[in-house]
């Protein structure tokens, strides 16, 4: 339990840093723009690969099984429950779309993977890239046709982290393992995924208006369901498995923190492309952020006691 606190304790001073340096001006919009392109495109798909070093076990890959059957669930129920509420309310078109695609679709690969790296290592980075890969296969499908109202692109699933969340999935399961000293080398690239990461996240924080992000209580009902409901409801969907059949740990911890991050800066990024409440939507996703560093510590803990007296 110690180490999760460690880890929270060390993202906020990393956040702080961001936060100053750009208050500062010492990272630009052009600058904030070229880390998160060196992170999304060279940084985490190295860590990514370097998981698949992990030694092979049946229990790690049940695990992988179980994350990715967990995932899948997830989105298949949350989308299709969300759909069925959220267009019987009286808000405008484009906000109905993005208070769905920011309700379900969470942060998974740039907060969800290096978190889960920074607390469990190369395994718990490993399921973090299954659970990951789940989200893409939904947000560049459905996600992007909420966000666009037009047909999604085989191209934009086709990012440097799902190739690598890919590749490692098949290297972890053949027998062969790189040498020391080429694990080394990717692992120093690896390396500055947690630091560059909360660094972005801090930049971030910095450029928003304070005054009006509080104003919006759709915001607030978004942050609701994203960072307490839907962990909350995946943990009680745990414990309701594990008393038919084995749960792992490290599998159901994975599927409780990567469903409690907050909202995914790529809805801001579609939504902005597509001009589909690009307001609303910058607004709620920060908010989220904001609140996930109270939310996240509380709902782990939760998870930790429901996994092992539920």
């Amino acid at each position: 339990m110690r180490q999760f606190y460690i880890v929270f304790f060390e993202m906020a001073v990393v956040l702080f840093l961001g936060f100053i340096l750009t208050r500062k001006k010492v990272i630009s919009d052009t600058g904030r723009r070229t880390l998160t392109d060196l992170l999304l495109k060279a940084v985490l798909p190295f860590t990514i690969i370097s998981s698949s070093q992990y030694a092979y076990s049946d229990g790690m890959m049940r695990s992988i099984v179980a994350v990715a059957a967990g995932a899948m669930l997830y989105y298949l129920i949350s989308l299709i429950t969300l759909r069925l509420i959220v267009w019987k309310t009286k808000s405008a078109d484009s906000e109905k779309r993005v208070l769905v695609t920011t309700s379900v679709f969470a942060n998974t690969g740039f907060v969800g993977m290096p978190i889960m790296y920074s607390l469990f290592g190369d395994g718990g980075l490993l399921l973090a890239a299954i659970y990951n890969l789940i989200y893409n296969l939904f947000f560049y499908t459905y996600g992007v046709h909420l966000l666009s109202r037009r047909k999604p692109s085989v191209r934009e699933y086709l990012n440097p982290v799902s190739v690598a969340s890919v590749l490692a999935v098949i290297l972890f399961m053949i027998p062969w393992r790189a040498p020391s000293f080429v694990v080394n080398a990717v692992d120093l690239v690896g390396g500055m995924t947690f630091p560059l990461s909360m660094i972005i996240m801090g930049s971030t924080l910095s450029t928003i208006n304070i005054k009006n992000l509080f104003t919006d209580k759709r915001s607030y009902v978004v942050s609701f369901l994203r960072l307490i409901l839907f962990p909350v409801l995946m943990a009680g969907a745990i414990i309701l498995v594990k008393r038919f059949v084995p749960v792992a740990a490290n599998t159901a911890l994975t599927l409780i923190l990567m469903t409690a991050l907050p909202s995914g800066t790529m809805n801001v990024i579609y939504s902005e492309m597509f001009d589909c409440a690009p307001k609303f939507c910058a607004r709620t996703v920060t908010l989220t952020l904001v609140f996930m560093v109270v939310t996240m510590p509380v709902i782990i803990t939760l998870g930790l006691v429901f996994f092992f007296i539920g």
